[in-house]
């Protein structure tokens, strides 16, 4: 049960660094395109 609970935070944590990298990821996207188009 706790091996499991210790997997289970884990992938949460995976998953909130990949939104958060993702998002990151997102907004300079966004601002390459700003720069890019008229």
């Amino acid at each position: 049960m706790i091996a499991g609970i210790k997997v289970e935070e884990e992938i949460i944590y995976d998953l909130e660094w990949l939104d958060i990298e993702l998002y990151v990821r997102g907004q300079h996207g966004y601002w390459a395109s700003l720069r890019i188009e008229p």
